[in-house]
């Protein structure tokens, strides 16, 4: 697959594993003929804080609203344009009120 962006990668449900691989080769962490294979301890097992950082982004992603984010531990992009002008305090009253 030719190297596109994180909303071309996440245009479908892709389980978060593969969601904070395909997000380490965007970022560069990860050389891009690397497989999936070879990295994914670094996502199911604890103590890897690689892994643990580019789920952590993801997270914050949907919590900003740039992702949508499933009970399945999957991620998508929001066909939705995020408000941008969002604040941490923003984001705690919405999630307190709903």
């Amino acid at each position: 697959m030719a190297m596109g962006g994180l909303r071309d990668v996440l245009a479908d449900w892709t389980d978060y594993d593969v969601a904070g691989f395909e997000l380490g080769k965007i970022l560069g962490v990860f050389p891009g003929d690397r497989s999936f294979g070879g990295v994914k301890r670094m996502f199911w097992m604890d103590g890897y804080p690689l892994g643990e950082m580019l789920v952590d982004i993801l997270d914050r992603m949907a919590k900003a609203g740039v992702l949508l984010k499933n009970e399945n531990m999957q991620y998508r992009w929001s066909p939705d344009e995020p408000n941008l002008s969002l604040t941490w305090d923003d984001i705690e009253r919405r999630e307190r009120s709903s």
